[in-house]
């Protein structure tokens, strides 16, 4: 059973906050202008739409005949997505494409805010959420709106939530609040909310599986990139920089959840799968593991790194997401075949040195119980700490 009692070892301070972030994560978006169309490509789906040429009008009306027939999908209103295509991609994908499909078709950019605007910094969700997060301009004008699903569309429109800015924000002592602008293709951009004021308005909101995830990959800077990969890009932030956005929270409850998270926080989970297997460790009771511990050989050659370390019983613990597997050709560049010759050549060589190995996967994480049969078995001590 997890607790949020505690605060964090140095109590936050207003001048350990961070500095304003620079920009949002690097996406990889392409535009093209061709027959009175523009093509704005980004994360792997082609957003099309007429341009503001007046002679575009019946290029306009063959975008929405094809979308009648089926053969493509109105995401919103005058931008369209092949049906193919739009089926195909992940909700990630699906989100930021029709956030950016939103900031296209409005009079004036939208500022998107928490979950939005969290992939826009590319840090990692559990789930990806099925409504768009932006900031209502006042508010009276917060609210939801929902999308009709298109028969040719797999998965639902994403639908809209429009949420008033946070009472008291515009007063910390301080704080400017501040948009973040990201040009998209030189013609449209996205205002993304300030990193600080996001975080500080949507952690404390999300489950623990989704705000561990987002507080390991602050303090690692790892972020998403356009291939759906991880790599760091952003400037690591240190502990007590996390922990200072907690003042910024809007009520004390928000405060201590957002001061534990930057307690619990490790810089050494590499991915979403290893920030949820530490979260996982720790509800279970088990004794917190190392982090990317380095082991050497007898005669001091390394031998690679462990996900995870008891040193006490000499158990390594490793969480197996199979994309360096399933996806080596174009995650890695290199054959799968070789990677998985490599894995058991690093496996056995470390073995070797009397090393014993734990191994789960995603499922293990979904239904926690698997893992702690895995953990007891493997003799993981149980935390002295519960």
């Amino acid at each position: 059973m997890t607790t949020l009692a505690g605060t964090a070892t140095n109590p936050p301070r207003l001048e350990n906050l961070p500095p304003r972030s620079l920009s949002p994560a690097r996406h990889l978006i392409e535009s093209s202008v061709a027959e009175g169309l523009r093509t704005t490509t980004a994360w792997g789906l082609p957003l099309r739409y007429a341009t503001a040429d007046p002679l575009a009008e019946d290029r306009r009306h063959v975008l929405y005949r094809t979308a009648a027939r089926g053969e493509r999908i109105r995401i919103r209103p005058g931008v369209f997505v092949d049906r193919e295509e739009w089926n195909s991609s992940y909700p990630r994908e699906r989100h930021l494409a029709s956030a950016l499909a939103t900031s296209i078709t409005a009079r004036e950019p939208p500022q998107f805010c928490r979950e939005t605007a969290l992939l826009f910094y590319g840090l990692p969700l559990d789930e990806v959420p099925e409504e768009i997060t932006r900031r209502a301009l006042s508010s009276g004008a917060s609210g939801y709106r929902s999308t009709a699903q298109p028969e040719a569309s797999l998965w639902p429109l994403l639908a809209e939530r429009r949420i008033a800015v946070p009472a008291g924000w515009t007063a910390l002592p301080g704080v400017v609040r501040q948009d973040q602008e990201q040009l998209i293709d030189g013609r449209n951009t996205c205002l993304v909310e300030d990193l600080r004021h996001c975080l500080a308005d949507t952690l404390p909101r999300l489950g623990l599986d989704s705000a561990v995830m987002v507080a390991d990959a602050m303090l690692s800077g790892l972020r998403s990139t356009h291939d759906g990969g991880l790599c760091v890009q952003a400037p690591p932030w240190s502990r007590d920089q996390l922990a200072a956005v907690s003042l910024m929270c809007r009520s004390q409850k928000a405060a201590r959840k957002f001061t534990w998270l930057a307690e619990f926080a490790d810089a050494g989970a590499a991915s979403p799968g290893e920030s949820l297997s530490r979260l996982r460790i720790h509800e279970l009771g088990f004794e917190a593991p190392v982090l990317q511990h380095r082991v050497r050989g007898a005669d001091g050659r390394s031998l690679g790194f462990l996900d995870f370390w008891w040193a006490g019983i000499r158990v390594a613990g490793e969480f197996d997401g199979w994309k360096k597997y399933t996806d080596a050709d174009s995650y890695s560049g290199v054959d799968r075949d070789l990677v998985f010759r490599q894995e058991k050549r690093r496996t056995e060589r470390i073995q070797e040195e009397g090393i014993r190995f734990v191994r789960w996967m995603w499922e293990d994480l979904r239904t926690p119980e698997r893992l702690a049969t895995k953990l007891a078995k493997a003799g993981v001590p149980r935390s002295a700490v519960r």
